[in-house]
This record gives structure tokens, sequence and C-alpha cells, in this order.
């Protein structure tokens, strides 16, 4: 089957990026003017509060939310105190990360030395690179020791403390030559470098000329930081383009078929850069009709939210995701073909595993995954399926934890998060039900109407109560309502004002109900106090009664 990628769009607007082998789509990215991705992002930024209580400091970096960056976050250099206590790593430094727990010791020894608030101040201009996205009500986490990611290696530019050759790579023969290349390099003091995994299948001149890329890239990201006043954006190392160039292995591809000029122009100076030469073929796709389309894969962004995935057997999955955990449940369906239940379950967990798999890569799905597996009996069917599990999350770029099926058939799998999911991505949360997916039924809102004007009545208000009520709430439900409010003997009168208020329902005078809330507290302190009286008392009894026994 031939291996393509498709990339849809112009980079400056909208932009669709798809990988296919044959006509399954193995990877997928979108990037969109309100929907991209700063990870990995360099700015010179300020820092606008420093926190002893945090040991850390809140930095301003051009975002609404401030950046979280830690007190080991923050490289020596940018410490004020004397140069020679700058100075914090090993002369005979190892160049194996294997080696790295003794560096790691002094490290953390040369941080336990200060205090934030000693050695940082306010409006201190900082070099940070974005370690986490911010999400929801937090903002971003930072650092100052800089990594530049590269198709074979990572340079760090300001970091000595680690570097060598990746402990993924297991072959004595594939670290030694890696190990030769690297020791080669002649790095400058306090600079180091890590040879990436993808590097065992790369010739020694396509590496060397990915690091000599990444040399040029942290000068040019210096003479940048000279010229440019804080806060603002340094460097983009992360957008969906640069990642297809430089992530994927580029020697399976056969093909790489654009729809914008100016984009594949883009592609091309990436190639060049990331590596000597490059035997894939450039399309630029001209018809009419939508690329993915024309070429017969179905375009993913409407597929890849739906919460059903049939598979082909006949089974089907459900992928519920909520703001903690993901849940996915696999279901038989219409999978009837096998022998006895026990085989049909272990076919269908099996065949739903590549799925599982699948659709975590596509949806970026990171946090706690929750699977509920078909049930089943013969314990050695269970150790199957998680053997495949483990197999297929092994090729993952994040790092997975995954335990084993419990006995009542659920697995856990935590999955670092690498940038947004598909659900944050393409969705807003609802104004109706904040996001929960639930919305309060007529009857609770109908009592919880009157339990306000009962708690109104219960104050000795005399006045008369509008009520702000929506339109088609109140059309349906009137007569309901005001059976119940004749029912209650209250002292004053209840008018309706109808309004387009579809989120909230209803809304009393802030101040009504602020009084009603006190009541209802000074109410339950009064009867905690009664019920520790009748305590003591009680307990007064029982101690008299034993003294004259």
């Amino acid at each position: 089957m031939s291996k393509r990628i498709f990339i849809d769009g112009n980079i400056n607007s909208e932009l669709s990026i798809i990988a296919v082998d044959g006509q399954e789509i193995n990877y997928f990215d979108y990037s969109d003017d309100l929907a991209t991705s700063k990870k990995n992002n360099i700015y010179l930024g300020i820092i606008s509060r420093v926190e002893p209580s945090l040991q850390a400091a809140f930095i301003e970096f051009g975002s609404e939310k401030k950046a979280f960056l830690p007190f080991d976050e923050i490289h020596p250099s940018y410490f004020k105190i004397p140069h020679n206590e700058k100075i914090f790593t090993n002369n005979e430094k190892s160049n194996d990360i294997d080696d790295e727990k003794e560096s790691k010791k002094h490290f953390l020894s040369f941080y336990r030395r200060y205090k934030i608030q000693d050695v940082i101040k306010k409006d201190q201009v900082l070099l940070i690179q974005i370690v986490k996205e911010e999400r929801g009500t937090k903002g971003a986490a930072v650092t100052t020791f800089i990594s530049l990611p590269g198709r074979y290696s990572v340079l760090l530019p300001n970091n000595s403390s680690t570097g060598g050759v990746s402990k993924k790579i297991s072959n004595p023969l594939d670290r030694k030559r890696l190990k030769k290349l690297h020791d080669n390099f002649n790095l400058p003091e306090g600079m180091s470098l890590i040879i990436r995994t993808n590097a065992i299948s790369a010739e020694d001149e396509d590496i060397i000329a990915d690091f000599n890329f990444l040399r040029k890239l942290w000068t040019r990201i210096r003479e940048d930081t000279l010229k440019s006043k804080a806060p603002i954006l340094i460097s983009e190392l992360d957008t969906p383009i640069i990642k297809v160039a430089r992530d994927f292995n580029q020697r399976s591809i056969e093909e790489i078929i654009f729809s914008d000029l100016k984009t594949m122009k883009l592609y091309k100076k990436l190639e060049k850069d990331f590596s000597v030469k490059s035997n894939k073929k450039f399309t630029h796709y001209k018809d009419k009709l939508p690329l993915f389309e024309s070429y017969g894969i179905k375009n993913p962004i409407n597929s890849l939210t739906e919460e059903y995935i049939y598979l082909k057997s006949g089974g089907y999955l459900v992928i519920n995701p909520t703001e903690a955990l993901t849940s996915i449940d696999i279901n038989s369906g219409r999978s009837t073909s096998e022998k006895n239940i026990e085989i049909t379950a272990l076919n269908t967990n099996l065949e739903a595993s590549y799925e599982i798999f699948k659709q975590v890569q596509l949806r970026n799905i990171a946090g706690l995954v929750v699977i509920d597996f078909i049930d089943m009996n013969i314990n050695a069917n269970n150790l199957k399926v998680e053997r495949k599990i483990k197999e297929l999350f092994y090729k993952d770029k994040s790092r997975v934890q995954i335990n084993k099926i419990s006995q009542f058939g659920l697995m856990e799998i935590s999955r670092q998060r690498i940038g947004p999911s598909i659900y944050e991505t393409f969705y807003n949360k609802c104004d109706c039900c904040d996001g929960s997916g639930f919305k309060k039924t007529d009857s609770i809102i109908i009592h919880n109407i009157i339990s306000n004007i009962k708690g109104i009545n219960a104050i000795g208000n005399k006045d008369k109560v509008d009520i702000k009520i929506d339109e088609n709430f109140y059309n349906k439900n009137s007569k309901k309502i005001n059976k119940k409010i004749e029912l209650i003997d209250i002292t004053f009168k209840v008018s309706f004002t109808k309004e387009n208020m579809p989120k909230e329902v209803y809304e009393f005078n802030q101040d009504l109900i602020n009084k009603v809330k006190n009541n209802n507290r000074e109410i339950v302190e009064k009867n905690k106090i009664q019920d520790s009286n009748n305590d003591k008392s009680y307990r007064r009894k029982i101690k008299k009664k034993i003294i004259e026994n």
C-alpha cells in the first residue's frame, strides 16, 4: 500500500494534514487562526510577579493568562549572584544520558542554596519556552532551559547536564556508532545534544546536517532575541507543517500532495533544512474537487468527533470524553460469527484494541483513559489483549502507563498530554449546560422557584416580588407554577417578567436571595448549638447515673 501525506489549505489560514496508508488514515493534524498550538514556542517574557510561597514566578509573554515558571526551571545565568557561583555542572560530565543521576543530584543541591525572591526580581527579562499549554483557567507552564528538536537530534543550547544517545536505542552497535558521531560534534561549553531514536536508520551525513540546522536555528533565535522587546514571540517550533517535516518517518513516505503552492514551497525548504537528500515526490493538486475526497479519503474532521465507532466484525466502540478522563466502552453489537461467547469477546476486544490505539492517536486523547472490555472468563485471553495493547502503545510518542485488566474488565491507561485534543480544538462549551451535557428538568426548575418563594416568605417580606423567567419555559409551565404558588400561604404578590434567557431560565432579585441564604445559615447555626447543648446534657445525665451506681 502506498504511504502518502495530504496537506490541504494555507499556512496563513486553515491547514488540515493527514497521513494515509492506502485508504486508512493514521495521522491527523489541524490548525487555524483560532486553534493554534503554543507548545515548544519560544518567547521573550517579563517577570510580572515573584511568588515566594510557591517558589515560582509568573511571566508576561503576550498571552491573556500569565505563564507559570518554577524556580528549578530558571537557568542560573539569570540569577542575581556573582558569576563564579552560577556554574553548577560537573567538570567531568558524561555524554551518555544513562549516567545522568549524578548530574541531577548536583543540579538539585545547587537550587537548594537559594530562594527565588533573593536571586530573581520583578520586571526581569527571560527567554522562555512553553512546556505545557494553557488550559481552562490555568496558564502555560514554561522553562528557561531551551530545547530545539530536530529530525534526528535535540539540541539543548543552555543545558549541559544531560546529553548523549537516547535511552530507547538499546542495540549496542547502534549506540556505539551514534555515540562516536556525538563525540565528534565538539559541542561548546554549556551546550548538549541528544541523539533521537529516528537516527538509527539515518546516515551520518543526515544527522550532521540536522545538527548544523539546529545550531543555525539557535544562532537566529539569539539574534532575534537581542533585537526584540519583551513580551514577544521569538520562534515557533511546533507548527503542523514543521511537525510533519521533522517527526515523520520520511523514508516510508512515497508522495506528499499539497493543495496550496505556497505551503509546498515552505515544506520543500524545511525538507532541505532537516536532511541532505530527499527521494519523495511532491505534487501540487489543482483540481476543483476537495483534496481528500478526490483521492477517495473521507475528511476526518467530522468523523473524529463521532461518539460511536463501528468495527468491521459488527462490534462498536463508544467514546465519552470528560475533563478528567475518557471512557471507551466496547460492545459486541452484531458480532456473532464465532463458535462461542468467549471467542467472540476475545476477537472483538483484539479488533477494538487496534481501533482504540488509532482513535487515541488521531483525537490526541490524553490523561486517564478507561477501557471497558467485553468480559472474558479465561485469564489467558485477558493476557492476550493486554499484550496487544502494550505492543500498539509502544509506538506511541507520548509517555504511556498501562495497567492490567481488572476483574471487572476495566483497563486504565495514563497518557502524557502533548497537545490539545480534538475536542478542545473543534468544540466550545455549551452555553446552556456549561459543557456538562446535562440540563435541569422542568420539574426541578419549578421546585427551585417555589423553594425561593418559600424562603422569601420565611424572612417576612411584604413587598411585591418580581421574577424574570424564560418566555418559552413560562408559556409551557405557567399553569403548574401558578397552581403551586396558590398552595403557599404567602404575604406578598408574585409577578413574572418574560424574557429570552434559555441558560438561567429564571432570576430573582439578588438582595432578596442573599437575605434568604443568611436566614438559612442562622437557622443551621442555631440548630447546631442546640444539638451540641442537648448532647452535653445527655452526657452529663449518663455520667451522673454512672456515679450514682
